[in-house]
């Protein structure tokens, strides 16, 4: 699998328009990572030369990147682990939050690295993962309508498809948030149906359609616990003899039961 998109973004969020898109998308991690706990948060892969999970409260942390220098990931005080998102080097239950920036747009196979991750999270870990909203105006318009060729490569999934996938592995989906809606942002020239489209979208997210450009999404690990019984409870009626009578029906006797082999023997 190809990091190409997020090794894009990296650079997409530095200019005008693309640093007002992730300053909303900031905003959105922010307040999906400051209250989940933990020892270990594993992020996969990069998209901004800053750290995007600065606000965790988690002290650990690693990213797992394919391209990333060592002295890049010190800047963003993270420590950093050379990979492929194919082959994770990360144990099973190891992480209490991993977080996936745009990495799920990156993959052939998302699921199969959900999978992946589903494997290294503890019980009750917590996946944060953000993704460029498929119907709103701004990623459409950058990916069909634009000249920038490295939205051509991003593969843009479904928050609600991401849902469905995390509930079929056993997950609790907590919360799934919006960013403004918006079509251009301020550094860039708004037209007149700009405008009007970004009136109908406001007026559809009061009920319940949302047409933000990006999404966070976080998800909690379930995972349920066996309830033990007693063993009465899965031993039936009719078995076994204990103490010479039997736990139900006609009583057999120790006594009974030689004087039946002795007539066997005769």
């Amino acid at each position: 699998m190809s990091q190409g998109f997020q090794q894009f973004l990296r650079q997409w969020f530095q200019s005008s328009p693309g640093r007002v898109v992730y300053n909303q998308e900031k905003l959105l991690v922010d307040k999906a990572v400051e209250n989940l706990f933990g020892y270990f948060l594993v992020q996969l892969g990069c998209v901004s030369k800053e750290n995007l999970a600065q606000k965790s409260r988690i002290a650990c942390k690693l990213l797992v990147d394919e391209t990333l220098a060592q002295e890049s990931a010190v800047k963003v005080g993270i420590n950093w682990v050379q990979a492929e998102l194919d082959f994770l080097p990360i144990g099973k239950d190891k992480a209490d939050v991993v977080f996936l920036p745009h990495t799920l747009e990156t993959v052939d196979d998302p699921y199969y690295l959900l999978r992946q991750v589903d494997t290294m999270l503890l019980p009750e870990g917590h996946i944060v993962l953000t993704g460029f909203n498929k119907i709103a105006c701004m990623p459409l318009r950058l990916k069909y309508f634009s000249n920038l060729s490295g939205f051509k490569q991003a593969k843009y999934r479904r928050a609600n498809k991401i849902k469905e996938w995390l509930e079929v592995l056993g997950y609790e989906v907590k919360a799934v948030k919006y960013s403004p809606v918006m079509c251009f942002t301020a550094n860039e020239k708004y037209t007149v149906w700009a405008k009007f489209i970004e009136k109908i979208e406001t007026g559809l997210k009061t009920i319940g359609l949302d047409f933000g450009n990006v999404y966070c999404l976080v998800a909690k690990k379930r995972v349920d616990s066996p309830t033990l019984v007693g063993l009465k409870w899965h031993l039936p009626k009719w078995q076994g003899v204990r103490n010479g009578s039997a736990t139900n029906g006609t009583a057999v006797s120790t006594q009974n039961i030689k004087q039946l082999k002795t007539e066997k023997q005769k």
